[in-house]
Protein backbone atom coordinates (compact mmCIF):
# COMPACT_ATOMS: atom_id res chain seq x y z
CA UNK A 1 0.00 0.00 0.00
CA UNK A 2 1.33 3.44 -0.87
CA UNK A 3 1.69 5.34 2.40
CA UNK A 4 1.11 8.81 0.86
CA UNK A 5 -2.01 7.68 -0.97
CA UNK A 6 -3.36 5.94 2.13
CA UNK A 7 -2.74 9.09 4.19
CA UNK A 8 -4.73 11.23 1.77
CA UNK A 9 -7.63 8.75 1.69
CA UNK A 10 -7.84 8.44 5.48
CA UNK A 11 -7.56 12.21 5.89
CA UNK A 12 -10.51 12.65 3.52
CA UNK A 13 -12.73 10.27 5.47
CA UNK A 14 -11.83 12.00 8.74
CA UNK A 15 -12.31 15.60 7.59
CA UNK A 16 -15.08 15.13 4.99
CA UNK A 17 -16.34 18.23 3.17
CA UNK A 18 -16.50 21.81 4.43
CA UNK A 19 -19.69 23.84 4.70
CA UNK A 20 -20.73 25.21 1.33
CA UNK A 21 -23.25 27.43 -0.41
CA UNK A 22 -24.88 25.31 -3.06
CA UNK A 23 -24.66 26.29 -6.73
CA UNK A 24 -27.65 26.20 -9.05
CA UNK A 25 -27.03 22.79 -10.52
CA UNK A 26 -29.69 20.36 -11.67
CA UNK A 27 -28.72 17.10 -9.99
CA UNK A 28 -31.20 15.22 -12.16
CA UNK A 29 -28.81 15.78 -15.09
CA UNK A 30 -26.21 13.53 -13.48
CA UNK A 31 -26.57 10.00 -14.93
CA UNK A 32 -26.28 8.25 -11.56
CA UNK A 33 -27.35 4.84 -12.85
CA UNK A 34 -25.64 4.88 -16.25
CA UNK A 35 -22.12 3.64 -16.84
CA UNK A 36 -20.84 7.10 -17.71
CA UNK A 37 -17.82 9.07 -16.53
CA UNK A 38 -18.93 12.50 -15.29
CA UNK A 39 -16.48 15.34 -15.93
CA UNK A 40 -16.42 18.96 -14.77
CA UNK A 41 -14.27 21.33 -16.83
CA UNK A 42 -13.58 25.00 -16.24
CA UNK A 43 -11.13 27.69 -15.21
CA UNK A 44 -9.40 27.56 -11.85
CA UNK A 45 -11.33 28.87 -8.84
CA UNK A 46 -14.72 28.76 -10.58
CA UNK A 47 -16.05 26.25 -8.05
CA UNK A 48 -15.53 22.84 -9.68
CA UNK A 49 -14.35 21.33 -6.39
CA UNK A 50 -17.33 22.65 -4.44
CA UNK A 51 -19.69 21.44 -7.15
CA UNK A 52 -18.19 17.98 -6.66
CA UNK A 53 -18.72 18.41 -2.91
CA UNK A 54 -22.33 19.30 -3.64
CA UNK A 55 -22.73 15.99 -5.48
CA UNK A 56 -21.00 14.17 -2.63
CA UNK A 57 -23.52 15.67 -0.20
CA UNK A 58 -26.32 14.34 -2.36
CA UNK A 59 -24.72 10.91 -2.61
CA UNK A 60 -24.17 10.75 1.15
CA UNK A 61 -27.94 10.74 1.65
CA UNK A 62 -28.17 7.22 0.21
CA UNK A 63 -24.62 5.82 -0.08
CA UNK A 64 -22.25 4.67 2.63
CA UNK A 65 -19.72 7.36 3.56
CA UNK A 66 -16.79 4.95 3.23
CA UNK A 67 -17.75 4.31 -0.40
CA UNK A 68 -17.21 7.96 -1.40
CA UNK A 69 -13.69 9.35 -1.90
CA UNK A 70 -12.34 12.69 -3.08
CA UNK A 71 -8.72 13.19 -4.18
CA UNK A 72 -7.12 16.42 -5.40
CA UNK A 73 -4.24 15.71 -7.78
CA UNK A 74 -2.66 19.04 -6.94
CA UNK A 75 -1.88 17.66 -3.48
CA UNK A 76 1.93 17.80 -3.29
CA UNK A 77 2.01 14.53 -1.34
CA UNK A 78 0.75 12.54 -4.34
CA UNK A 79 2.92 11.44 -7.20
CA UNK A 80 1.28 12.59 -10.44
CA UNK A 81 1.62 9.27 -12.22
CA UNK A 82 -0.51 6.53 -13.71
CA UNK A 83 0.86 4.25 -10.98
CA UNK A 84 -0.94 6.34 -8.35
CA UNK A 85 -4.20 5.88 -10.20
CA UNK A 86 -3.55 2.17 -10.65
CA UNK A 87 -3.06 1.72 -6.91
CA UNK A 88 -6.03 3.88 -5.92
CA UNK A 89 -8.82 1.28 -5.86
CA UNK A 90 -6.69 -1.51 -4.32
CA UNK A 91 -5.59 0.91 -1.56
CA UNK A 92 -9.18 1.91 -0.80
CA UNK A 93 -10.27 -1.73 -0.66
CA UNK A 94 -7.37 -2.60 1.64
CA UNK A 95 -8.27 0.26 3.98
CA UNK A 96 -12.07 0.04 3.94
CA UNK A 97 -12.96 -3.29 2.33
CA UNK A 98 -14.69 -3.97 -0.97
CA UNK A 99 -17.89 -1.96 -1.44
CA UNK A 100 -21.01 -2.73 -3.42
CA UNK A 101 -20.36 0.51 -5.31
CA UNK A 102 -17.43 2.92 -5.13
CA UNK A 103 -17.69 6.63 -5.98
CA UNK A 104 -14.40 8.33 -6.88
CA UNK A 105 -14.18 12.11 -7.24
CA UNK A 106 -10.81 12.97 -8.81
CA UNK A 107 -9.97 16.68 -8.92
CA UNK A 108 -7.51 18.25 -11.41
CA UNK A 109 -6.91 14.84 -12.94
CA UNK A 110 -5.30 16.37 -16.03
CA UNK A 111 -2.12 16.65 -13.92
CA UNK A 112 -1.68 12.88 -14.28
CA UNK A 113 -0.16 11.85 -17.60
CA UNK A 114 -2.23 9.27 -19.52
CA UNK A 115 -5.09 9.58 -17.02
CA UNK A 116 -7.61 8.83 -19.76
CA UNK A 117 -6.29 5.31 -20.38
CA UNK A 118 -6.81 4.43 -16.71
CA UNK A 119 -10.27 6.02 -16.70
CA UNK A 120 -11.32 4.03 -19.75
CA UNK A 121 -10.05 0.76 -18.31
CA UNK A 122 -11.82 1.26 -14.97
CA UNK A 123 -15.02 2.47 -16.61
CA UNK A 124 -15.10 -0.55 -18.94
CA UNK A 125 -14.07 -3.22 -16.43
CA UNK A 126 -15.45 -2.09 -13.07
CA UNK A 127 -19.21 -1.59 -13.20
CA UNK A 128 -19.12 -1.15 -9.42
CA UNK A 129 -17.00 2.04 -9.70
CA UNK A 130 -18.40 5.44 -10.67
CA UNK A 131 -15.92 8.13 -11.72
CA UNK A 132 -16.34 11.89 -11.36
CA UNK A 133 -13.48 13.97 -12.77
CA UNK A 134 -12.64 17.66 -12.80
CA UNK A 135 -9.92 19.75 -14.40
CA UNK A 136 -8.95 23.28 -15.37
CA UNK A 137 -8.47 22.27 -18.97
CA UNK A 138 -10.81 21.90 -21.94
CA UNK A 139 -9.21 18.46 -22.41
CA UNK A 140 -12.01 17.32 -20.09
CA UNK A 141 -14.72 19.11 -22.07
CA UNK A 142 -17.12 17.36 -24.41
CA UNK A 143 -15.42 19.08 -27.36
CA UNK A 144 -11.88 17.90 -26.65
CA UNK A 145 -12.15 14.88 -24.37
CA UNK A 146 -9.70 12.16 -25.43
CA UNK A 147 -10.92 9.84 -28.19
CA UNK A 148 -10.69 6.87 -25.83
CA UNK A 149 -13.50 8.35 -23.72
CA UNK A 150 -15.83 9.47 -26.49
CA UNK A 151 -19.28 8.10 -25.79
CA UNK A 152 -18.22 7.14 -22.27
CA UNK A 153 -18.38 10.57 -20.63
CA UNK A 154 -20.82 13.37 -19.98
CA UNK A 155 -19.34 16.82 -19.37
CA UNK A 156 -20.49 19.82 -17.37
CA UNK A 157 -18.62 23.07 -18.02
CA UNK A 158 -18.28 25.19 -14.89
CA UNK A 159 -18.12 28.98 -15.04
CA UNK A 160 -17.96 31.62 -12.30
CA UNK A 161 -21.21 32.32 -10.46
CA UNK A 162 -24.18 33.40 -12.52
CA UNK A 163 -25.89 36.59 -11.38
CA UNK A 164 -28.66 34.55 -9.77
CA UNK A 165 -26.05 32.53 -7.84
CA UNK A 166 -24.19 35.75 -6.98
CA UNK A 167 -27.38 37.15 -5.41
CA UNK A 168 -27.78 33.93 -3.43
CA UNK A 169 -24.21 34.26 -2.12
CA UNK A 170 -25.07 37.86 -1.16
CA UNK A 171 -28.27 36.68 0.57
CA UNK A 172 -30.44 38.87 -1.65
CA UNK A 173 -33.89 37.40 -2.14
CA UNK A 174 -35.15 37.85 -5.69
CA UNK A 175 -38.81 38.99 -5.81
CA UNK A 176 -40.99 36.27 -7.28
CA UNK A 177 -42.14 38.24 -10.32
CA UNK A 178 -39.00 40.33 -10.80
CA UNK A 179 -41.01 43.46 -10.27
CA UNK A 180 -38.90 45.73 -8.12
CA UNK A 181 -39.78 48.69 -5.99
CA UNK A 182 -37.88 49.07 -2.75
CA UNK A 183 -35.45 46.30 -3.80
CA UNK A 184 -34.47 47.90 -7.12
CA UNK A 185 -31.67 50.21 -5.86
CA UNK A 186 -30.08 47.34 -3.91
CA UNK A 187 -30.34 45.03 -6.92
CA UNK A 188 -28.65 47.55 -9.22
CA UNK A 189 -25.93 48.15 -6.66
CA UNK A 190 -25.26 44.41 -6.47
CA UNK A 191 -25.36 44.16 -10.27
CA UNK A 192 -22.70 46.86 -10.52
CA UNK A 193 -20.53 44.90 -8.08
CA UNK A 194 -21.08 41.72 -10.11
CA UNK A 195 -20.12 43.38 -13.40
CA UNK A 196 -17.04 45.04 -11.90
CA UNK A 197 -15.67 42.20 -9.78
CA UNK A 198 -17.14 39.12 -11.43
CA UNK A 199 -18.34 35.81 -10.06
CA UNK A 200 -15.39 33.89 -8.64
CA UNK A 201 -16.95 32.51 -5.43
CA UNK A 202 -14.06 33.43 -3.15
CA UNK A 203 -13.94 36.96 -4.56
CA UNK A 204 -17.72 37.37 -4.19
CA UNK A 205 -17.56 36.42 -0.51
CA UNK A 206 -14.82 39.00 0.14
CA UNK A 207 -16.04 42.51 0.88
CA UNK A 208 -12.70 44.33 0.75
CA UNK A 209 -11.82 45.47 -2.78
CA UNK A 210 -8.12 45.30 -1.94
CA UNK A 211 -8.43 41.61 -1.11
CA UNK A 212 -10.52 41.04 -4.24
CA UNK A 213 -7.66 42.52 -6.27
CA UNK A 214 -5.09 40.33 -4.52
CA UNK A 215 -7.16 37.20 -5.13
CA UNK A 216 -7.73 37.92 -8.82
CA UNK A 217 -4.06 38.66 -9.41
CA UNK A 218 -3.17 35.45 -7.59
CA UNK A 219 -5.58 33.49 -9.82
CA UNK A 220 -3.99 35.09 -12.87
CA UNK A 221 -0.47 34.20 -11.76
CA UNK A 222 -1.49 30.63 -10.94
CA UNK A 223 -3.21 30.14 -14.29
CA UNK A 224 -0.07 31.33 -16.08
CA UNK A 225 2.33 29.33 -13.91
CA UNK A 226 0.47 26.00 -13.69
CA UNK A 227 -2.06 25.88 -16.50
CA UNK A 228 0.18 27.39 -19.19
CA UNK A 229 3.91 27.63 -18.46
CA UNK A 230 4.18 24.28 -16.69
CA UNK A 231 1.62 22.36 -18.73
CA UNK A 232 2.77 23.53 -22.16
CA UNK A 233 6.46 23.99 -21.40
CA UNK A 234 6.51 27.69 -22.28
CA UNK A 235 10.09 28.94 -22.16
CA UNK A 236 9.42 32.67 -21.99
CA UNK A 237 6.71 33.46 -19.39
CA UNK A 238 7.46 37.18 -19.67
CA UNK A 239 6.59 37.06 -23.37
CA UNK A 240 3.33 35.25 -22.57
CA UNK A 241 2.38 37.83 -19.94
CA UNK A 242 2.99 40.66 -22.41
CA UNK A 243 0.73 38.91 -24.93
CA UNK A 244 -2.07 38.50 -22.38
CA UNK A 245 -1.78 42.15 -21.35
CA UNK A 246 -2.28 43.13 -24.99
CA UNK A 247 -5.41 40.98 -25.19
CA UNK A 248 -6.78 42.49 -22.00
CA UNK A 249 -6.40 45.97 -23.47
CA UNK A 250 -7.66 45.23 -26.99
CA UNK A 251 -11.26 44.79 -28.06
CA UNK A 252 -10.26 43.10 -31.34
CA UNK A 253 -7.22 40.90 -31.85
CA UNK A 254 -5.50 40.25 -35.15
CA UNK A 255 -2.48 37.92 -34.98
CA UNK A 256 -0.66 40.03 -37.58
CA UNK A 257 -1.21 43.20 -35.58
CA UNK A 258 -0.33 41.47 -32.32
CA UNK A 259 2.89 40.16 -33.87
CA UNK A 260 3.89 43.66 -34.95
CA UNK A 261 3.08 45.08 -31.53
CA UNK A 262 5.01 42.35 -29.73
CA UNK A 263 8.03 42.93 -31.97
CA UNK A 264 7.84 46.66 -31.27
CA UNK A 265 8.05 45.76 -27.56
CA UNK A 266 11.25 43.83 -28.21
CA UNK A 267 9.87 40.28 -28.44
CA UNK A 268 10.97 38.18 -31.39
CA UNK A 269 7.86 36.08 -31.87
CA UNK A 270 5.94 34.49 -34.71
CA UNK A 271 2.24 34.42 -35.51
CA UNK A 272 2.34 30.66 -35.02
CA UNK A 273 3.53 31.08 -31.43
CA UNK A 274 0.89 33.75 -30.76
CA UNK A 275 -1.75 31.44 -32.20
CA UNK A 276 -0.57 28.69 -29.84
CA UNK A 277 -0.73 31.08 -26.87
CA UNK A 278 -4.30 32.00 -27.75
CA UNK A 279 -5.22 28.33 -28.02
CA UNK A 280 -3.63 27.60 -24.64
CA UNK A 281 -5.64 30.43 -23.06
CA UNK A 282 -8.82 28.94 -24.46
CA UNK A 283 -7.91 25.42 -23.38
CA UNK A 284 -7.53 26.54 -19.77
CA UNK A 285 -10.82 28.47 -19.96
CA UNK A 286 -9.17 31.84 -19.37
CA UNK A 287 -9.92 33.59 -22.68
CA UNK A 288 -12.34 32.95 -25.53
CA UNK A 289 -11.67 34.21 -29.07
CA UNK A 290 -14.88 34.87 -31.02
CA UNK A 291 -14.99 34.81 -34.83
CA UNK A 292 -16.98 37.03 -37.16
CA UNK A 293 -20.17 35.42 -38.42
CA UNK A 294 -19.86 34.41 -42.06
CA UNK A 295 -20.55 31.29 -44.13
CA UNK A 296 -17.17 31.88 -45.79
CA UNK A 297 -14.31 30.25 -43.88
CA UNK A 298 -11.79 32.64 -45.44
CA UNK A 299 -13.60 35.67 -44.01
CA UNK A 300 -13.74 34.07 -40.57
CA UNK A 301 -9.98 33.57 -40.64
CA UNK A 302 -9.14 36.99 -42.08
CA UNK A 303 -11.24 39.08 -39.69
CA UNK A 304 -9.84 39.95 -36.27
CA UNK A 305 -11.21 38.00 -33.34
CA UNK A 306 -12.97 39.53 -30.37
CA UNK A 307 -11.54 38.15 -27.15
CA UNK A 308 -13.53 37.76 -23.94
CA UNK A 309 -12.39 36.56 -20.54
CA UNK A 310 -13.83 34.00 -18.15
CA UNK A 311 -14.49 36.71 -15.56
CA UNK A 312 -14.80 40.48 -15.77
CA UNK A 313 -12.57 40.87 -12.70
CA UNK A 314 -9.53 40.24 -14.91
CA UNK A 315 -10.47 43.28 -17.00
CA UNK A 316 -11.13 45.39 -13.92
CA UNK A 317 -7.90 44.59 -12.10
CA UNK A 318 -5.42 43.69 -14.85
CA UNK A 319 -6.21 45.91 -17.82
CA UNK A 320 -5.39 49.57 -18.21
CA UNK A 321 -7.83 50.51 -20.92
CA UNK A 322 -10.99 48.77 -19.74
CA UNK A 323 -10.76 49.17 -15.99
CA UNK A 324 -13.29 52.00 -16.10
CA UNK A 325 -15.09 51.09 -19.34
CA UNK A 326 -18.31 49.78 -17.90
CA UNK A 327 -19.80 49.01 -21.31
CA UNK A 328 -16.92 46.62 -22.04
CA UNK A 329 -17.39 44.94 -18.67
CA UNK A 330 -21.11 44.55 -19.36
CA UNK A 331 -20.35 43.00 -22.75
CA UNK A 332 -17.95 40.50 -21.19
CA UNK A 333 -20.58 39.63 -18.57
CA UNK A 334 -23.20 38.98 -21.26
CA UNK A 335 -20.77 36.80 -23.24
CA UNK A 336 -19.99 34.54 -20.27
CA UNK A 337 -23.70 34.22 -19.56
CA UNK A 338 -24.30 33.14 -23.17
CA UNK A 339 -21.46 30.63 -22.84
CA UNK A 340 -22.93 29.38 -19.56
CA UNK A 341 -26.19 28.75 -21.40
CA UNK A 342 -24.37 26.72 -24.04
CA UNK A 343 -24.82 29.17 -26.92
CA UNK A 344 -22.68 29.29 -30.05
CA UNK A 345 -21.51 32.91 -30.28
CA UNK A 346 -20.11 35.04 -33.12
CA UNK A 347 -20.05 38.75 -33.85
CA UNK A 348 -21.04 40.73 -36.94
CA UNK A 349 -19.53 43.76 -38.62
CA UNK A 350 -20.05 45.90 -41.68
CA UNK A 351 -19.32 49.38 -43.00
CA UNK A 352 -19.62 51.70 -39.98
CA UNK A 353 -21.65 49.22 -37.91
CA UNK A 354 -21.13 46.20 -35.68
CA UNK A 355 -23.21 43.82 -33.60
CA UNK A 356 -21.70 42.37 -30.45
CA UNK A 357 -23.25 38.91 -30.51
CA UNK A 358 -24.68 36.72 -33.24
CA UNK A 359 -26.36 33.49 -32.14
CA UNK A 360 -26.64 31.39 -35.33
CA UNK A 361 -28.58 28.51 -33.78
CA UNK A 362 -31.36 30.85 -32.60
CA UNK A 363 -31.00 33.39 -35.43
CA UNK A 364 -30.77 36.09 -32.78
CA UNK A 365 -28.76 39.32 -32.61
CA UNK A 366 -27.67 40.92 -29.34
CA UNK A 367 -26.20 44.38 -28.84
CA UNK A 368 -24.87 45.63 -25.50
CA UNK A 369 -24.80 49.30 -24.55
CA UNK A 370 -24.50 50.75 -21.06
CA UNK A 371 -26.38 54.02 -21.57
CA UNK A 372 -28.84 54.74 -24.42
CA UNK A 373 -30.33 57.88 -22.89
CA UNK A 374 -28.59 59.92 -25.59
CA UNK A 375 -30.78 59.76 -28.76
CA UNK A 376 -27.69 59.48 -30.96
CA UNK A 377 -26.44 56.46 -29.02
CA UNK A 378 -29.85 54.79 -29.21
CA UNK A 379 -30.04 55.44 -32.95
CA UNK A 380 -26.54 54.04 -33.54
CA UNK A 381 -27.20 50.82 -31.63
CA UNK A 382 -30.60 50.23 -33.25
CA UNK A 383 -29.20 51.02 -36.70
CA UNK A 384 -26.56 48.28 -36.33
CA UNK A 385 -29.19 45.74 -35.30
CA UNK A 386 -31.51 46.71 -38.15
CA UNK A 387 -28.72 46.38 -40.73
CA UNK A 388 -27.76 42.97 -39.39
CA UNK A 389 -31.39 41.85 -39.39
CA UNK A 390 -31.71 42.77 -43.06
CA UNK A 391 -28.38 41.21 -43.97
CA UNK A 392 -29.08 37.87 -42.27
CA UNK A 393 -32.86 37.98 -42.77
CA UNK A 394 -33.44 37.28 -39.11
CA UNK A 395 -36.25 38.60 -36.93
CA UNK A 396 -34.93 38.41 -33.38
CA UNK A 397 -32.85 41.34 -32.11
CA UNK A 398 -32.20 42.49 -28.55
CA UNK A 399 -30.48 45.56 -27.14
CA UNK A 400 -29.21 45.00 -23.59
CA UNK A 401 -28.76 48.18 -21.52
CA UNK A 402 -28.11 49.00 -17.91
CA UNK A 403 -31.69 49.72 -16.90
CA UNK A 404 -33.81 50.67 -19.93
CA UNK A 405 -36.78 48.53 -20.87
CA UNK A 406 -39.03 49.08 -23.88
CA UNK A 407 -39.59 48.05 -27.48
CA UNK A 408 -38.52 50.18 -30.44
CA UNK A 409 -39.15 49.29 -34.11
CA UNK A 410 -39.63 45.63 -33.23
CA UNK A 411 -36.39 45.47 -31.23
CA UNK A 412 -36.57 44.49 -27.56
CA UNK A 413 -34.59 46.73 -25.22
CA UNK A 414 -34.00 44.92 -21.92
CA UNK A 415 -32.04 45.80 -18.78
CA UNK A 416 -28.99 43.72 -17.99
CA UNK A 417 -30.44 42.41 -14.73
CA UNK A 418 -33.49 41.01 -16.51
CA UNK A 419 -31.37 39.35 -19.19
CA UNK A 420 -29.15 37.72 -16.57
CA UNK A 421 -32.08 36.51 -14.48
CA UNK A 422 -34.55 35.59 -17.21
CA UNK A 423 -32.76 35.44 -20.56
CA UNK A 424 -34.15 37.03 -23.69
Amino acid sequence: MRRDLATVLVEWQETWIPELIEREFDLSLVPWELNKVVTFAGCRRTGKTYLMFQLINELAKTAEKESIFYINFEDERLEKSIETLTELIPTIEELYGKKERLYLFLDEIQNVENWDSWVRRVNDSRRDVRLFLSGSSSKLSSREIPTSLRGRAITFEVFPLSFREFLKFKEFKIPEWLEFSREKPELLNLLREYVLYGGFPEVVLTGDVRIKRMLVRDYFNTIIALDMVERYGIRNPKELRAFIRLLLNSEYSSLSKLERTMRSLGYSISKATLSNYLRYLQECYFAFPVEVYSPKVKLRIQHPKKVYFVDSSFLTFLSIKFGENFGRLMENTVFIELLRRGKEVNYATGDSWGVDFVLPDEETLIQVSYDVSNPETMERELKALKKAKRLFRWEEAVLITWDTEKKVDGIEIVPLWRFLLEGC
